[in-house]
């Protein structure tokens, strides 16, 4: 987790740097909690580092794995600076189920760490999938998902178990920050749609909304328009 981290901040997302003041044993007690456990990727991401800022979210942006073709997206992560912060996303997560026709009970396996595309809807992990079966090639063994807030979400969501398990959106935690802290996708996406990704074009509302336009590409005509 620290080389993610270190990663991340090497490319530019994380101009402060400040190691977490979360401990084994409040992890354990939240664990206790809400009676399940969670996935290791997550639980040394909490006790590895504090994400920089002040408010609830930490944005980033990067290339990701849609299944059928690469593609830009903006994530949101929350901010956990300690585990009082995690309860208080899961509470709202739960308070906000009934507005889209779901029980307690179907949303209850999902953790929720942050917002998917910035905004489409919670990105949770979803406690139910066990990481060691994940497949990547395989989007319905994916523990990543997430929910559309303009959907109901039983009649999209629902599994045979009774529970909701989300959209894909990432074979698990470890993949999510490789794809954004790490940038593993970027060289192949370069590749594939000759355009160069950098800290300062995922940063650009411009680029990431047009950056398939022939005045991004690397091998465009007037070299300056690709800049």
């Amino acid at each position: 987790m620290a080389r993610l981290f270190e990663c991340c901040a090497q490319r530019g997302w994380l101009p402060e740097r400040h190691p977490s003041t979360i401990t084994e044993e409040e992890v354990a007690a939240f664990e206790a909690w809400y009676g399940y456990r969670l996935p290791e990727w997550y639980r040394a991401f909490l006790l590895t580092e504090r994400l920089p800022g002040e408010g609830w979210e930490f944005e980033i942006n990067g290339v990701i794995d849609q299944g059928d073709e690469l593609d830009i997206l903006w994530l949101m992560l929350y901010r956990i600076d300690q585990m009082e912060m995690l309860v208080e996303q899961v509470e709202n997560f739960r308070s906000i189920a009934p507005d889209y026709g779901a029980t307690q009970e179907q949303i209850r396996a999902l953790l929720p760490i942050g917002d998917w595309g910035a905004g489409w809807g919670p990105l949770c992990l979803d406690l139910t999938v066990d990481e060691n079966a994940v497949d990547p090639e395989q989007e319905n063994t994916w523990s990543v998902v997430w929910l559309d807030h303009e959907l109901e979400w039983p009649p999209h969501y629902l599994g045979e178990d009774g529970r909701l398990h989300g959209s894909a959106a990432a074979p698990d935690f470890h993949t999510l920050l490789e794809w954004y802290f790490c940038g593993s996708l970027e060289e192949r996406f370069e590749r594939e749609e000759q355009v160069k990704v950098t800290y300062e074009r995922l940063n650009s509302r411009g680029f990431c909304s047009s950056w398939w336009e022939e005045r991004w590409k690397t091998g465009a005509a007037n070299p300056a328009s690709a800049t």
